[in-house]
């Protein structure tokens, strides 16, 4: 960490300019900055890594077992056979209508400012799904992140003042 002089500092005051310099991921405004050995921090990082990904997967299989017991339960007051089957399907059915998007922009102040204000849209009809949210340009895993979510790139230009 170095000051607005180039000089190397300990401890970042409020109101003091500083440089951090060896993030391998720009952190959010907020996130809670420890300090440690290297070896501990990967321990650290492998151990939230890891929570994650099993908290991911707990919440993929609860979604697949609700859904599951939803068809079962339907097909036991027979909504799914065909002759009994309407010709437009209820809303509460098919569940609400989800806009899934991957957000890109040109600093994580600007993602993180569109990720809150789309986070509180939606209704029982409609809602919205943030699926990524990174900065800087759109790439390929971009393109095939939106081709796997049946989601399209679409990309715009803010003109600078």
């Amino acid at each position: 960490m170095t000051d607005s002089s180039g000089k190397t500092v300990k401890a970042a005051y409020p109101g003091m300019a500083v440089t951090v310099s060896g993030w391998k991921s720009l952190p959010k405004a907020g996130d809670e900055v420890l300090d440690g050995k290297e070896s501990d921090v990967k321990k650290a990082l492998a151990n939230r890594v890891r929570k994650a990904e099993i908290a991911a997967s707990l919440a993929d299989v609860d979604a697949i077992n609700a859904t599951r017991r939803e068809e079962r339960e339907r097909r036991q007051t027979g909504v799914l056979d065909p002759r009994n089957m309407p010709t437009s399907m209820p809303t509460e059915l098919n569940g609400p209508k989800e806009l899934r998007l991957i957000i890109k922009a040109d600093v994580s102040g600007s993602a993180e400012a569109v990720e809150g204000a789309l986070e509180g849209i939606g209704n029982k009809k409609a809602m919205v799904r943030i699926v990524s949210s990174n900065v800087g340009d759109v790439t390929e895993s971009d393109v095939l992140m939106a081709k796997a979510i049946d989601g399209m790139v679409q990309t715009k230009s803010l003109p600078y003042n």
